[in-house]
Order: C-alpha cells, then sequence, then structure tokens
C-alpha cells in the first residue's frame, strides 16, 4: 500500500511539473500579434537599388526582414516618406538583413533595398523580403 502512494506522489509531481513548465512556455512569446503584409522573393542584382512603395498606418510597428540565400551579401535598407524624408531611424549607409520602424502618420512610404555582393560573386543573389506588422506596444 506504501509503494502504491508513493508511485502516485511521484506520478502527481511530475504532471504538476509537467503542466507548470508547459504553461511558462505559452506565455513567453511577446511577438504573437505579428502579420504579414508582404513577403515577396526577388533576385537582386549588382549595386541596383529596388524600391516599393507600402501602405503604413501609425499603430503599427513594422518590421523588415531579408533572408539572403548567399554568403558575402552586404545589404542596405532604407524607410522614406514620398517626399524623401528618412523615417527609420539608422544611418543609409548601416549595413542591415532587418529594420523595424514606425511612422509618423498614416499613408504611403518607400522602402529601398540596395544589395552588394562579394568580388567573386556573379552580380545576381536571391533574396526574400517579408515585411510584418502588429500593433505598436506602448
Amino acid at each position: 500500500m506504501f509503494i502504491k502512494i508513493i508511485k502516485y506522489g511521484i506520478a502527481l509531481i511530475v504532471c504538476a511539473f509537467g503542466y507548470t513548465t508547459s504553461a511558462q512556455v505559452v506565455q513567453v512569446n511577446p511577438r504573437s500579434d505579428w502579420k504579414y503584409v508582404r513577403s515577396q522573393e526577388l533576385t537582386l542584382q549588382e549595386n541596383s537599388l529596388y524600391q516599393f512603395e507600402v501602405p503604413a498606418d501609425a499603430a503599427y510597428d513594422y518590421l523588415l526582414n531579408l533572408t539572403i540565400k548567399e554568403a558575402n551579401v552586404e545589404t542596405f535598407i532604407s524607410v522614406t516618406d514620398l517626399q524623401g524624408k528618412p523615417i527609420s531611424k539608422h544611418s543609409a549607409s548601416q549595413k542591415l538583413e532587418q529594420l523595424e520602424f514606425n511612422v509618423p502618420a498614416s499613408g504611403t512610404y518607400k522602402i529601398s533595398i540596395l544589395y552588394k555582393g562579394s568580388e567573386d560573386d556573379d552580380g545576381t543573389t536571391p533574396i526574400t523580403v517579408n515585411l510584418i506588422r502588429r500593433p505598436t506596444i506602448n
């Protein structure tokens, strides 16, 4: 009888530990509200500039992520309004593969991507551009 109580006690402790562990994992994801705005596969040419316009809302934070399929590639990202005023808070000469930004007012904004490959590169590189957003967290 005493052995059965010990077995049930150990089983109860293991179940309780498993329950608390899974509850902690579920609670830890602050970026769960991110939603895709745009996703596109591109083949960029050496020293070329790729630009596209996107509607943006001031009530959202945005994240632009580049997935580059080759090594030794430098990418530069900038976000401007349609008059050319910079929106992102980084230097345009800063190499980036990911840029988080928010806009001061709802409207249309221009995203520019410049690519520079290594010297032994064939002059093109395939990349994936993902733009996602979530409600602004204050």
